[in-house]
């Protein structure tokens, strides 16, 4: 009896390990490169999509922004939508987690990097074969981790937000 026991006891710790190891993996705020890996797995759409009759990133109401970025730059890509609104185009003019006003990607990577608030971001443009890397400034807040600044070659989300309009 204490064999056939410990034997349940085994085989059923065996398949908790496997099932867990199996587990797809979902990307959530509680870790910084998960924050940016929930932004690609929720708006990867972008890129491979005609957009015109959905909202992307950067038109979601605030209770969506703030579940991805900090408060400041939640606050800030509202002001500028609230601008463009009134002027037809503000500061932003593309979208930063694609670099681009026309997206479109393939091979895309989030990596840590060597400082534990940067998350590194590659991938291509296939029609062009140009590869892309942004880095994800990240935060931790009282809701999780959020992104609180992106930035490109040239660009940082931040100071273009943060410019007069």
């Amino acid at each position: 009896m204490a064999l056939r026991s410990l034997l349940f006891a085994f085989f059923a710790i065996t398949l908790l390990i496997i099932s867990v190891e199996a587990a797809p993996f979902q990307p959530n705020d509680s870790s910084p490169e998960g924050i940016v890996l929930k932004v690609y797995k929720d708006f990867a759409w972008e890129a491979v999509m005609a957009a015109e009759h959905y909202d992307g990133l950067m038109q979601q109401p605030q209770i969506v922004l703030v579940k991805y970025f900090d408060e400041k730059l939640t606050s800030l890509i509202l002001k500028d939508r609230a601008c463009a609104k009134k002027e037809g185009m503000c500061n932003l003019d593309f979208l930063p987690i694609w670099d681009s006003q026309d997206p479109s990607a393939g091979d895309l990577t989030v990596e840590k990097t060597n400082k534990p608030n940067i998350i590194a971001v590659t991938f291509r443009y296939p029609s062009i074969d140009k590869k892309i890397e942004l880095k994800y400034q990240v935060t931790k807040t009282t809701k999780g981790w959020r992104i609180s600044n992106i930035s490109g070659k040239d660009w940082s989300l931040l100071l273009i937000l943060s410019s007069p309009q």
